[in-house]
């Protein structure tokens, strides 16, 4: 009998957790026309004095790597250690996969046959 109900109970909830809601539910595309608005639009309006998200530059110097309009010859923050760390850290992930450990352009992509980037030491 326990058997029975526990069995049951596990059918009952598989059959409930197959619900596909999130993607059958209503959805327009950008720009579209819409009747639930009254202005007849999908998208909505900017709202006015917002933060735009990734178009905002505010320090030439680090995002450019120029001061007034020329290339920079100066780091645009203190380097410390840490910084060096991370420095490193972020290479060992998104870098050395294509150009290797050490910069040569020799990293594990290439040993898989895909194509040698360029040598930082060049």
């Amino acid at each position: 009998m326990v058997r029975r109900l526990v069995l049951l109970a596990a059918v009952a909830a598989a059959a409930f957790a197959c619900r596909n809601d999130m993607g059958d539910q209503p959805r327009l595309k950008p720009l579209a026309r819409s009747t639930f608005y009254p202005d007849g639009r999908a998208s909505r309006p900017l709202v006015e004095d917002t933060v735009a998200r990734g178009s905002l530059t505010r320090d030439e110097l680090l995002e450019t790597g120029k001061l007034n309009g020329a290339i920079a010859d100066v780091f645009p923050f203190p380097v410390t250690a840490a910084i060096l760390d991370r420095g490193q850290e972020r290479f060992d992930i998104f870098c050395s996969v294509c150009h290797g450990r050490t910069g040569e352009g020799d990293g594990m992509v290439v040993q898989r046959g895909f194509k040698r980037p360029p040598s930082f030491h060049v």
